[in-house]
């Protein structure tokens, strides 16, 4: 956390005697970002996850400041929530931290009891707040398999952290990721990141696809032109939100450095870049990687991932490849078509059909490695299946 903390300060009362903004600026490392009055003004602020706390007067006659609270602490729940109020008794102050408030100062406000409290929400913000990584993949061009690298990869991270794991498809033209799963959900990037839409964790709880497997999806949308309609501002608030959510983030992204693959790309954990041993694919995993280090990526946030590796027609070797880039390719998935194309044509994972694939252990490999799991893990396939839902057992018949 930065040492300057952001604030925005609520004051139902709106006169300057009734102010509390004086004392929070003498702390002198508190930035005011603004003094609001009413829920209007408050509620872009309550969206802007660089706000760290609010500090709220608790004494308007309307009472307004309680439901306040309770607003911000649905909307942000890891969020500091400091009441001010001239009452001490005990009622008041069990009444405050019910509706949400993380701290309690009293008026007339002294100064290290105001620091005190600061400090102790900041305390508790570090040991709460989820710490979400993003994993971004994209292909070096089209049939690199970066989508279905994607999509196993976000299975294979909900069932090794056993938390779900959030699927973005950025690739808002010709995504495939619902397809990957065989499902349609009913919104998609588009619903969530245009233009006046308040994006928070209700919303995106509604928005996103939950699968059996542990996988929230959040689809492209479904025609064409509603791309458009999506926000670099609209992606980067949803990043935020889903960032208090879930623990892993993985955004299959499509060949293209615009603003909106920007907002992604970014604040990256990991960025992979799905190649195969052909000088055609390789020469745009170069480009790619160069194009990444000029917008701001960190050399060691970039990994190269090799795909269907061991083809006969194959020329250039994974050694080759490590020595062009200058360090090691992260991950090399064997050639494996038939269990990898019969999942695609079905639309389910490798590991519903195949879980012992060796495309399918590389994947899981690949996902070990993210995490920091050290461990072998054990013959899985009939939790999996069971977590796919039996969706095994439905495609028999077909």
């Amino acid at each position: 956390m930065s040492e300057i903390i952001r604030a925005v300060l609520f004051n139902a009362q709106g006169t300057l005697e009734m102010s509390f903004r004086g004392h929070f600026e003498a702390l002198g490392n508190v930035h005011i970002v603004n003094e609001v009055c009413d829920w209007e003004g408050l509620r872009d602020y309550v969206r802007d996850y660089s706000i760290e706390i609010f500090a709220v007067g608790l004494d308007d006659v309307q009472e307004l400041g309680y439901e306040v609270v309770h607003r911000i602490s649905q909307l942000r729940p890891n969020c500091g929530i400091v009441g001010i109020s001239r009452k001490t008794d005990p009622q008041a102050i069990i009444r405050a931290m019910r509706a949400g408030c993380g701290q309690y100062v009293c008026e007339p406000i002294d100064l290290e009891d105001l620091r005190n409290a600061i400090a102790r929400v900041r305390i508790r913000q570090e040991a709460t707040t989820r710490h979400s990584r993003r994993v971004c993949v994209i292909g070096s061009s089209g049939g690199a398999g970066a989508t279905t690298i994607a999509c196993n990869l976000a299975m294979e991270l909900a069932h090794l952290t056993k938390q779900r794991c959030a699927l973005v498809d950025l690739n808002l033209e010709f995504g495939d990721v619902a397809a990957a799963f065989d499902c349609s959900p009913p919104f998609s990037v588009a619903d969530v990141c245009r233009e006046g839409v308040a994006i928070d964790p209700i919303l995106l709880n509604k928005a996103m696809h939950e699968l059996p497997c542990g996988v929230s999806i959040l689809a492209r949308p479904e025609r064409l032109e509603m791309a458009r309609e999506v926000t670099h501002e609209g992606l980067q608030t949803m990043f935020g939100v889903m960032g208090a959510m879930f623990p892993y983030i993985v955004v299959d992204l499509p060949r293209a450095f615009d603003f909106l693959s920007a907002a992604a790309l970014g604040p990256a954990d990991h960025i992979l870049i799905v190649t195969q041993l052909t000088v055609p694919f390789l020469r745009n995993a170069t480009r790619i990687h160069k194009c990444l280090l000029d917008m701001g990526a960190q050399e060691d946030h970039i990994d190269i991932v090799l795909n269907r590796v061991k083809s006969t027609y194959e020329r250039i070797t994974p050694d080759d490849v490590e020595a062009h880039f200058g360090r090691p390719v992260l991950a090399m998935v064997p050639n494996d078509y038939r269990p990898v194309q019969t999942a695609l044509d079905f639309g389910h994972p490798i590991v519903a059909d195949a879980p012992n694939t060796p495309a399918r252990l590389a994947i899981q490999k690949i996902a070990r490695m993210l995490t920091g799991e050290t461990t072998e893990p054990a013959n899985e396939s009939g939790l999996l299946n069971k977590l796919l839902g039996g969706r095994k057992k439905q495609l028999a018949g077909v």
